[in-house]
């Protein structure tokens, strides 16, 4: 088993600091740090770093992500007494540096990093990767879209409406998601030249937050609908047709740790 972390999930364990308040210790972090950083830890602790792999892509990307990541967390998470006594560029400064630190630490002691040849890649990209998703995403179960009349301008009737067409629905309403950005496409070529390498012998995880690589909850109407709400399920259909034609396993990090305890409970 092989976990290749995605640039979600490396920003999100790298953007933590903690600090004193009134003589007690707090923590500023990054949405996600606990689920992302947990892999990555535990990895480390059993001894397993050399099956975490962290690409040059990736790692670049996270750095020039970071200071936006720590801006967000910033604007999101921070007291206002804690601005107010580093002051914002001050506090972000001294965030963005720990998550430098710690983005290092875990590209040089909690992962390894594998060969891959840039011209490879990029035809693994163009002529695989990339014909294969413009073929499946447009006919993508990805969430139930109700076509309320925009007439209807009360938000109780639109609800109940939304609620009846739902529970006449057979099935998930089918959509076009969309491409992903150049960049995670790159990732996906880099996680199937990786599976590649190792012939199938070894399960490929790709640790990710992102809904182009992990199942995706499945939600009722429009993003841009007030009405809209998520169902609690979750739709793979993506992710499994990625799967099954390039070998990589887009997970949440969360279910990648738990997969990774059973096997090595099995193996123990």
């Amino acid at each position: 088993m092989k976990i290749v972390i995605e640039t979600s999930a490396l920003v999100n364990a790298s953007v933590y600091w903690e600090y004193e308040e009134k003589g007690k210790t707090f923590s500023l972090r990054a949405k996600f740090f606990g689920k992302c950083n947990a892999p990555l830890e535990y990895c480390k602790e059993k001894g397993w770093a050399d099956n975490v792999i962290i690409t040059k892509t990736v790692e670049d990307e996270a750095r020039n992500a970071l200071d936006r990541a720590v801006e967000n967390t910033i604007r999101d998470y921070a007291k206002p007494t804690l601005i107010a006594k580093y002051g914002l560029m001050v506090l972000q400064h001294i965030v963005l540096n720990e998550a430098l630190d710690r983005l290092d630490y875990y590209v040089e002691e909690c992962s390894t990093r594998v060969p891959i040849k840039r011209n490879e890649r990029d035809f693994v990209k163009d002529k695989e990767i990339i014909p294969f998703l413009e073929k499946i995403s447009k006919n993508t179960l990805r969430y139930i879209q109700p076509n309320i009349p925009k007439f209807v301008k009360d938000k109780s009737l639109r609800d109940e409406l939304t609620q009846l067409i739902v529970e006449s629905l057979p099935t998930r309403g089918v959509v076009y998601k969309g491409m992903p950005s150049d960049k995670d496409l790159v990732i996906m070529a880099e996680a199937t030249i990786i599976y590649r390498m190792f012939q199938g012998k070894e399960k490929i995880y790709v640790a990710s937050l992102d809904n182009h690589f992990k199942p995706n909850p499945v939600q009722v109407g429009s993003i841009l609908d007030p009405s809209m709400w998520y169902t609690g399920e979750l739709d793979s259909t993506v992710r499994d047709e990625l799967a099954k034609k390039f070998g990589f396993i887009g997970e949440d990090p969360q279910k990648i740790l738990e997969n990774l305890k059973k096997e090595l409970g099995q193996k123990t």
